[in-house]
C-alpha cells in the first residue's frame, strides 16, 4: 500500500511540474507525437532521478521545483521582454548566478530567493524523511546514465542529427516562440528549436565565411572607425509628450550636422538580447539567414568565424578592438568577438568600471575610446558596447540630475520612477555621443562616427500606459561631409554597408589629400 501511495504521489507531483509550464505558455492538447516531445524530457529526468535515489516523492518534488522554476522564468521573460524562453537561453543560466541584478529583478529578487531556500529546506527534509523504496544499484545507475549520454552524443551528430532534425520538423514548427510554445508546448519548443538550429548550423555558417586575405598595410591614408552600440538607446520624446523637448541636446546637435545619416534602426529585440542587434550590426547578417540561431547567435553560430565589418577591415589594413567595461564572458564574448575578427578586446579590466551598478558612465566610456585611439593611430576600427545605462533602473541607483527631475514629473506613471532613472541613463549616453562627435569630426580625426541603440528599455508599464508599441531604436552615422542630414530608417543588418560605403568615401578624400600634401 505505501509504494502505491508513493508512486501515486509521485504520478500526481510529476504530472503537475508538467502542466504548470503549460498553462504559462498555453499550449493547447494538440497532436499526440506533440504532446510525447514535451512530456518525454522531463519524464527522462525523473526517471533518471528515480534510478539514482530510490524515493518517488523527493524525485517527484525535485521535478516540481524545476518545473515551477521554468515557468516563473518562462512568464517574467514573457511579460520584460515579450518572448517566451527559447533554447538559446541556457547560455545565459551561469549568469543568474554570476550576474544576479541584471536577472532576479525582473522575476522578483524576495521571490526567487524565498523559494529557492524552501525548496532546498524541503528537499533536504524528504532526503531525511522518505525512506528509500528499494536500495539503488550502483551499476544500474551507471548504465542508465551511460546509455541517456549516449544517445545523447548520437543525436548530437550527423547522420542521426540529420534524421532527428527531420522528424521534428514534422511537427510543423512555426519559428515564432509564442505560437510554437502554445502549439506543441514549451519543452517540445526547446527540443525542436534546439535540434533543428544544431542540424542547420553548419550549412548556414559556411554560407557566410569570413575574408581569407591578408592584412594590407601601408596603403592609402585612412581615417578611424568608431561604432557605439548604446544600452538601451532611443530618442525617449517619441514615447510621450511628456518627456522634456530638450532632454538630447548632442543627438539634436547631430541630426543638424553636414554628412549625418540618422533615422529609426530596426532590432530583433525588445528590452533586452543585445547579441542580436550586435550580431546584426558587426555581420550584415540577416535574421533569416540565421534560422533558429537568431534568438542568440552568440550561443553557438558565432563560435567559429564569420564574415564580418572587423574580417573586413583587417584586410584593409586595419586595427579592430572593442571595448566593452563589463565581463569580457559575458555573452561569451571573450570567444565569439575574436571569431568575428576583432585583433583585442577591452574588458573592464583595462577601462575601469564595475561588475556591478553603477557601471562605468557613458561620458567616462567616451573619454576612454578617444586615448585609446590617440594611441592606436588613424587605421583603427574601435567598436564600442556601453554598459552606462543597462536596467533594470532600480530606486538605490545614483542621484538623478535636478533639473530632469523638475522637468518630468513621473507620478501616475506605472514604473513611473524607473522610466525617470532610465531618463537620467539617457542623458549621460547622449553626453557621450556629443563628446565623441565633437572629438571625431572634421577638426580632430576626420573619422567616421556611428552611434546606434542595440533595443528599447525594458519598461513594458510605462509604454503600455503611454501606449507606445514601437521596437525600432536610433542611429546617426556622421563623416563630416559638406552633404545636407538625411534621414534612412533601416535594418540593423544594412547598418554594416552604409558604414563601409561612407568609410570608402572618407578614405578617398584623405588619399587624395594626402597624395595633394606629397606633391607640394
Amino acid at each position: 500500500m505505501s509504494e502505491l501511495l508513493h508512486a501515486a504521489v509521485f504520478a500526481a507531483v510529476t504530472l503537475t511540474a508538467w502542466l504548470i509550464p503549460r498553462h504559462v505558455a498555453g499550449a493547447r492538447m494538440g497532436r499526440p507525437t506533440a504532446i510525447l516531445s514535451d512530456v518525454l524530457p522531463m519524464l527522462l529526468g525523473a526517471s533518471l532521478l528515480l534510478i539514482a535515489t530510490g524515493r518517488p516523492i523527493f524525485v517527484g518534488f525535485v521535478v516540481l521545483s524545476l518545473g515551477a522554476g521554468f515557468a516563473l522564468a518562462d512568464r517574467s521573460k514573457r511579460e520584460a521582454l515579450r518572448e517566451p524562453v527559447v533554447f538559446s537561453d541556457m547560455s545565459e543560466l551561469r549568469h543568474v548566478f554570476t550576474h544576479p541584478q541584471l536577472y532576479l529583478p525582473f522575476a522578483g529578487p524576495s521571490l526567487v530567493i524565498g523559494g529557492a531556500l524552501a525548496t532546498l529546506a524541503l528537499g533536504i527534509g524528504l532526503l531525511w524523511l522518505e525512506p528509500t523504496l528499494w536500495q539503488p544499484n550502483v551499476l544500474l545507475i551507471a548504465f542508465s546514465f551511460a546509455a541517456v549520454s549516449a544517445i545523447g552524443w548520437a543525436i548530437a551528430r550527423e547522420p542521426a542529427l540529420g534524421v532527428a532534425a527531420a522528424v521534428l520538423r514534422r511537427l510543423d514548427p512555426s519559428g515564432e516562440p509564442v505560437a510554437d510554445a502554445a502549439a506543441l508546448g514549451p519543452f517540445a519548443a526547446l527540443l525542436v528549436y534546439g535540434v533543428i538550429a544544431r542540424a542547420e548550423r553548419a550549412a548556414r555558417r559556411a554560407a557566410h565565411p569570413p575574408v581569407s586575405s591578408p592584412a594590407v598595410v601601408g596603403v592609402a591614408a585612412a581615417v578611424p572607425l568608431v561604432l557605439v552600440q548604446c544600452e538601451s538607446f532611443f530618442d525617449a520624446r517619441r514615447a510621450s509628450r511628456s518627456v522634456p523637448e530638450d532632454l538630447l541636446p548632442g543627438f539634436d546637435a547631430c541630426l543638424r550636422r553636414g554628412g549625418t545619416t540618422f533615422g529609426r534602426l530596426e532590432v530583433a529585440g525588445w528590452g533586452a538580447n543585445t547579441m542580436r542587434a550586435e550580431f546584426a550590426v558587426l555581420t550584415g547578417i540577416p535574421d533569416r539567414d540565421l534560422g533558429y540561431d537568431r534568438f542568440n547567435p552568440y550561443h553557438a553560430f558565432a563560435r567559429a568565424p564569420i564574415g564580418s565589418l572587423a574580417w573586413r577591415l583587417r584586410r584593409e589594413g586595419y586595427r579592430t578592438l572593442c571595448l566593452h567595461p563589463f565581463d569580457r564572458g559575458f555573452f561569451r564574448r571573450d570567444l565569439t568577438l575574436r571569431a568575428l575578427g576583432f585583433d583585442d578586446f577591452l574588458g573592464r579590466e583595462t577601462l575601469g568600471g564595475s561588475s556591478r551598478p553603477p557601471y562605468l558612465s557613458d561620458p567616462d566610456l567616451a573619454h576612454e575610446v578617444l586615448r585609446v585611439l590617440d594611441e592606436t593611430g588613424p587605421r583603427t576600427f574601435i567598436f564600442v558596447i556601453t554598459m552606462g545605462n543597462h536596467g533594470p533602473w532600480l530606486e538605490n541607483g545614483p542621484p538623478i540630475d535636478p533639473d530632469l527631475q523638475r522637468k518630468f514629473d513621473p507620478a501616475g506613471l506605472p514604473q513611473g520612477e524607473q522610466f525617470l532613472r532610465y531618463l537620467d541613463g539617457l542623458v549621460r549616453s547622449d553626453e557621450m555621443l556629443r563628446i565623441l562627435s565633437d572629438g571625431l569630426g572634421p577638426r580632430q580625426r576626420n573619422g567616421v562616427f556611428g552611434f546606434y541603440g542595440d533595443h528599447l528599455p525594458s519598461l513594458p508599464h510605462a509604454f503600455n500606459h503611454l501606449h507606445f508599441d514601437e521596437w525600432a531604436s536610433d542611429y546617426v552615422l556622421m563623416d563630416g561631409e559638406p552633404a545636407s542630414a538625411r534621414r534612412l530608417d533601416l535594418p540593423a543588418h544594412h547598418l554594416p554597408r552604409l558604414i563601409l560605403d561612407r568609410l570608402g568615401e572618407r578614405n578617398a578624400v584623405a588619399g587624395r589629400q594626402e597624395l595633394a600634401l606629397g606633391a607640394a
